[in-house]
């Protein structure tokens, strides 16, 4: 006899759902699976075995074929442990399929039967939901990751017995309650951060990172040692606008899948803040490995991606980021496979000025030679640099101010920035993938950022002047209009310009003053 049930495979971070087929026929004592399979699904013969056994049920002694279709699809991980166990089932008579046939099936087995948690339940759940299927069953620790999508049947068996039970009709299983997005958010206590209101001084570094965070800019941040450079990024955070609630989904299936979330937190509902160490591998930063996996740039999608020091960092892994930040994705290809990992990401990365750190100093002489500070600056290559939208300099600030200066104008700041925030999102609403002023295209900037004649001169002249590449062009055009939005105006005027053109790197703004 034969039967026909549905899994899911998990393909870097896309779903591909897959025909579990059984066949139980005569001769000798045997198990197979085919299907491209890796070594864990071959070994889920075992796993299913012993499971099959220890819920009271009978494996056939005779010739067991099971089938992962389409076969040249390359299949990875546990999940078909469940729907491979109850297709021998059914194919060898033991169970109606009455109750299953149009559901999918993942879970991985132990050795008693238990059915355990697995990675990417979110992802899976919304990729059934989405491929027309009405039912899911998977692990009862993943019940509440995959409640949070509606339109689709969630159950949660503790083990094959109960599922046994079920299609038999001995036992009845109740689909679990939807969870509301917006109500588990609200009812998150996230820890507390480090506010930016509590920085001392600062104010144009303030309004620098105010403004790309409002527009989704990336920004290097340049200065001495001990001046708040790791502190600012890291307050950047608090910056940011919440995320929608699809932002919220798409961010939680990256995590889901990469094994990061928790059973009681399966959603990821502050944008994440991904700091890299100079030490991290390629491989860990960009992704890929033997079988592709997400790396930081994509962990760090809808959020902050993070580099301390940057110029500690291989220039191999630098230059490997000029794609990700130019396309907003990465394509990683190998023999058998492309997976194609997001990577939308604001970009904050902070630097010394010079090897000893204090060129510019007023206070602290540099000790550096010209020869070493053109070497140190090499590391930095010119299309890494063309793609921060802002250099800013962080002086030194003395701390003799921080019992005199008080700022609490931080909700003022987030404030502003929402609205900045939310007219983007009306702009930009017909647009589809374009959700703010830094990932306009070409054409959009033409149609979204138009100059008067005096703004017009004032950029050409500019261009030509601290020798603007035709990005950097673009990308001053796109924080102008994130400064016109910040200040509710509906055109870029020459003032707009001239505050992006600001945060370009000093040595620049001075050439054209």
């Amino acid at each position: 006899m034969t039967s026909k049930l549905f899994s899911c495979s998990i393909n870097g971070i896309n779903c591909q759902i897959v025909e579990v087929e059984t066949d139980i026929a005569r001769g000798l004592p045997s198990f197979s699976i085919v299907g491209l399979g890796d070594a864990s699904v071959q070994e889920s013969k075992e796993r299913v075995r012993a499971g099959i056994k220890n819920s009271g049920a009978i494996l056939p002694a005779s010739k067991k074929i099971v089938n992962l279709a389409p076969a040249e699809i390359k299949k990875q991980g546990s999940f078909f442990d469940l729907a491979t166990a109850l297709g021998i089932l059914v194919a060898s008579g033991q169970i109606r399929a009455d109750r299953i046939r149009d559901a999918v099936l993942v879970g991985e087995l132990s050795l008693n039967g238990a059915i355990r948690r697995i990675h990417g339940a979110l992802a899976i759940t919304q990729h059934a939901k989405e491929s027309g299927f009405k039912k899911i069953f998977l692990p009862a620790d993943n019940a509440m990751e995959a409640a949070f999508v509606d339109g689709i049947e969630i159950y949660t068996p503790q083990s094959l017995k109960e599922m046994i039970g079920f299609c038999n009709g001995s036992i009845n299983l109740q689909p679990r309650s939807h969870i509301d997005i917006e109500r588990y958010r609200r009812g998150i206590k996230e820890p507390e951060s480090f506010s930016i209101a509590g920085i001392v001084g600062l104010n144009k570094v303030k309004r620098g990172l105010c403004v790309a965070a409002a527009g989704g800019h990336n920004v290097l941040l340049s200065g001495p040692p001990g001046t708040g450079k790791t502190v600012l990024a890291r307050a950047f955070s608090e910056l940011i606008p919440e995320m929608t609630k699809e932002e919220v989904i798409e961010t939680s299936k990256i995590f889901s899948i990469a094994g990061l979330t928790r059973e009681d937190r399966p959603l990821v509902v502050k944008r994440p803040l991904r700091e890299v160490h100079h030490s991290a591998s390629l491989t860990s930063i960009v992704g890929g490995g033997n079988t592709p996996h997400p790396g930081e740039i994509t962990l760090a999608h809808n959020g902050i991606l993070f580099f301390d020091e940057i110029t500690e960092f291989p220039t191999k892994v630098l230059e490997a980021l000029r794609q990700p930040l130019e396309n907003r994705f990465i394509s990683i290809g190998r023999s058998h496979r492309t997976c194609r990992f997001p990577s939308n990401f604001i970009f904050i990365a902070t630097m010394n000025p010079c090897p000893c750190g204090y060129d510019g100093d007023p206070k602290i002489p540099c000790i550096c030679t010209e020869y070493q500070k053109t070497q140190y600056h090499k590391r930095l290559s010119g299309p890494i640099r063309d793609r921060f939208d802002s250099v800013l300099d962080v002086p030194n600030v003395s701390m003799s101010d921080i019992f005199r200066e008080t700022n609490g104008k931080s909700m003022e700041l987030v404030e502003e920035i929402e609205n900045a925030s939310r007219t983007q999102k009306k702009r930009f609403e017909v647009l589809g993938n374009t959700k703010r002023n830094s990932d306009m295209t070409t054409t959009e900037v033409k149609l979204y950022c138009k100059l008067d004649t005096n703004a017009q001169n004032f950029l050409d002249q500019a261009k030509r002047q601290i020798k603007l590449s035709n990005r950097g062009y673009l990308r001053t055009l796109k924080i102008a209009r994130t400064i016109s939005d910040m200040e509710k105006s509906e055109k870029v005027s020459m003032n707009h310009i001239a505050e992006a053109l600001q945060y370009k790197p000093q040595n620049f703004i001075s050439r054209v003053i």
